[in-house]
């Protein structure tokens, strides 16, 4: 095989390579978002994929059924009349409670106007306020 055989054959697989690993990426990328984008646009969630979505657990909106079934409403940070239903099916957090914020990674159809949730990751603030007592 001539020396511009081997070449034409490396920039092949380099370039095959290259295109797995972006591939790969966009596959495992999700979008942030906050309610109040999803509630004034919402082709801002992609269509299908999977986003995490930031919110505040709304109060008197959970609603636990067997199984680890789910349903909450999250409100947007700075404007709590803005709303998202959240249906979810799987492990709950032990510290999941009304009140506290949440990022919801999962998918939103704009149909149903919800987010099925496939996790849910619960920020815990007090744990990383610094001791008032040690200042």
């Amino acid at each position: 095989m001539s020396k511009r055989g081997y070449i034409i054959g490396i920039v092949i697989i380099v370039v095959t390579f290259g295109f797995l690993v972006m591939k790969g990426l966009d596959k495992s990328m999700m979008s942030y978002v906050e309610v109040s984008q999803i509630v004034s646009n919402p082709d801002v969630a992609e269509r299908g994929g999977v986003l995490q979505v930031s919110g505040i657990v709304q109060p008197g909106s959970v609603k636990t059924y067997g199984g680890g079934n789910l349903e909450f409403t999250i409100q947007d940070m700075k404007n709590s009349s803005l709303t998202l239903p959240v249906v979810y099916q799987g492990i709950i957090p032990d510290n999941f409670k009304p009140g506290l914020q949440v990022v919801v990674q999962g998918r939103y159809s704009p149909q149903t106007g919800k987010i099925t949730g496939q996790k849910i990751l619960v920020k815990c603030p007090s744990k990383y306020e610094a001791d008032p007592e040690k200042n």
